[in-house]
């Protein structure tokens, strides 16, 4: 839902020179990451690649073999820690009301917000923001759930942080 910090891996950090196909998908590749053992971990990807190297021990396997018809090749079980350090922001139990037709949803519009302190890969904090959440919703709920005036600056600002995992 969100980061600070530093970057966490890409398919170029594995010599794969992802594509896009589709809109769906301009990078032309998802990451998938999970939270296991106080770590952070990369544990999958779906990209669109020209034979893509072995990663961990892994080798991918094609779209054709996962029925996804959007990404080339298929990572499972990478199980490779991230080395990362920065802030993970990550949300549930969206509120359906505070829809926004355009980018990311606002955290605020989620019923559980939780930030994960990570160093070098290790979880070293993690914090319940839903409270915060909840209380931000209270002061304005339409914060940031459009431009600021009709100004192209403001509307332009508004486009690049809606579209930002920046938070």
């Amino acid at each position: 839902m969100g980061l600070k910090g530093g970057k966490l891996p890409i398919p170029e950090d594995f010599d794969i020179q992802s594509y896009f196909r589709c809109t769906a998908c301009w990078r032309g590749y998802v990451m998938k990451y999970k939270f296991t053992n106080d770590r952070l971990i990369l544990d999958g990807m779906l990209v669109n690649a020209k034979k893509p190297p072995e990663i961990n021990g892994v080798e991918p396997i094609t779209a054709k073999e996962t029925g996804n018809s959007i990404f080339d090749y298929c990572y499972q079980n990478l199980n490779l820690k991230a080395e990362f350090t920065g802030t993970v922001l990550l949300a549930k139990d969206f509120i359906q009301q505070m829809y926004v037709h355009m980018g990311f949803q606002r955290p605020m519009a989620f019923g559980t917000v939780v930030e994960i302190q990570v160093e070098n890969g290790n979880i070293t904090e993690i914090r319940d923001l839903s409270k915060k959440m909840e209380e931000e919703r209270q002061i304005n709920i339409y914060k940031g759930a459009q431009p600021r005036s009709n100004s192209n600056k403001d509307i332009e600002d508004w486009i690049k942080n809606t579209f930002s995992l920046e938070y």
